[in-house]
């Protein structure tokens, strides 16, 4: 038999502000990259160089359908606490995904920074919102 793979429905997005979970939204797609820098080393002598990379954090972007003022709220409050210099919240991502053969696998990235955007087309889209994020870590939980 196959190993199938999973969907949409199978993985989850959690968002927290301060170690507790935000009340969102209505999240259609979400993708998430490793940020990395290749380099090689040359040396005399060798015919083949050593390669080697940098990893420097993550980043991606969320998109939604917008059904209330529930993210404009989030965003809202991070830019009154980042303009008052009261300090940034603490914002962190749990991503899950559950496999067909019952087991689970989440990871936490932390140190999250995001920008949104905003969509709006004629009368037969939906208005859409997105968020541009990046991540400093990835831990497994």
């Amino acid at each position: 038999m196959a190993n199938p793979s999973i969907r949409g429905h199978q993985g989850s997005i959690s968002f927290f502000q301060d170690g507790a979970l935000v009340a969102l939204f209505n999240c259609t797609s979400f993708e998430l990259n490793m940020d990395s820098a290749f380099m090689r080393s040359y040396y005399t002598g060798v015919a083949v160089p050593e390669g080697d990379q940098a990893i420097e954090g993550w980043s991606g972007n969320a998109d939604f359908e917008v059904k209330d003022s529930s993210l404009d709220s989030f965003i809202d409050a991070l830019i009154t606490n980042n303009l008052n210099g009261i300090g940034v919240s603490d914002y962190s991502l749990v991503l899950t995904e559950d496999y067909p053969d019952g087991t689970t696998k989440s990871y936490v990235y932390s140190d999250v920074q995001f920008k949104l955007g905003r969509k709006q087309e004629g009368l037969q889209a939906k208005v859409t919102k997105r968020l541009d994020l990046q991540a400093s870590t990835r831990n497994p939980l």
